[in-house]
């Protein structure tokens, strides 16, 4: 799991808990909609989990209250099926956690999210390899941390998978912004070289799962996927956090 936060991350999480501990405030905010938590209550109540306990009484409310439903679509890719199974639907309140788990540093949604994608058991094919769809570099330094990575690593450990680092994506992400604007023959054309394959070794002949955070089009995942299928992967198919409906 670590492997999914870069050095910088890890130091600047170091450093704020240190200060937390050396000047405790007497409420501390959500990380997601930020109202101060009561400091009798941060820290969350007995038996929930550790993500749950990083939010407020209104999130955690919120959270439970998202309706996890798995659905399936089927593409193509490399002139093969693939079917794309997602658990979310990307409403107001869930793109509002994507953005702040992926652009605030809240972390801490990220077992959600897991436990969401295993509400997609059964309606993909089986698989031998969880692989994510890798971060840009740059987007990667922005953050210092893998967010696809870190939730494809708590889902595949809970599923009993390897998680395989079998993509790297090349150069930065300027060529691929606002891609909820474009139609997916203009999204293929631009994410054209921008994956490769990292490990061969880990995916060949192997049934791979791939997992990313949001679908529109579906371009992205067609893209790794053919890339996999390249690198000799016996199928390949995708589970996804959300789906822009």
């Amino acid at each position: 799991m670590a492997r999914a936060y870069t050095p910088s991350f890890l130091a600047q999480r170091l450093v704020q808990q240190t200060l937390n501990w050396i000047f405790p405030s007497n409420d501390e905010p959500c990380p997601v909609c930020s109202r101060p938590i009561p400091a009798q209550l941060a820290g969350g109540r007995p038996g929930k989990r550790d993500a749950m306990k990083q939010l407020c009484a209104f999130c955690q409310q919120n959270l439970a209250l998202v309706p996890v439903c798995a659905h399936a679509v089927r593409l193509r890719a490399d002139g093969r099926p693939m079917v794309v199974t997602s658990a979310l639907v990307y409403d107001h309140f869930v793109r509002t956690l994507i953005r702040a788990y992926k652009y605030d540093h809240v972390v801490e949604i990220a077992p959600f999210f897991a436990s969401a994608l295993a509400a997609t058991r059964g309606a993909h094919p089986p698989a031998d390899v969880v692989v994510p769809v890798p971060t840009a570099p740059d987007r990667l330094r922005m953050r210092g941390y893998d967010h696809v990575l870190l939730v494809a690593s708590s889902f595949a450990r809970a599923e009993g998978l390897p998680c395989a680092r079998a993509l790297v994506r090349l150069g930065t992400s300027g060529r691929t912004r606002s891609q909820t604007a474009k139609d997916k023959s203009r999204r293929l054309r631009e994410l054209a070289g921008q994956f490769a394959a990292r490990d061969a070794s880990a995916i060949r002949g192997r049934r791979v799962l791939l997992v990313d955070d949001v679908v529109t089009t579906g371009a992205t995942l067609a893209t790794c996927a053919q890339v996999l299928y390249e690198a000799g992967a016996k199928a390949v198919h995708a589970a996804v956090i959300a789906r822009v409906e």
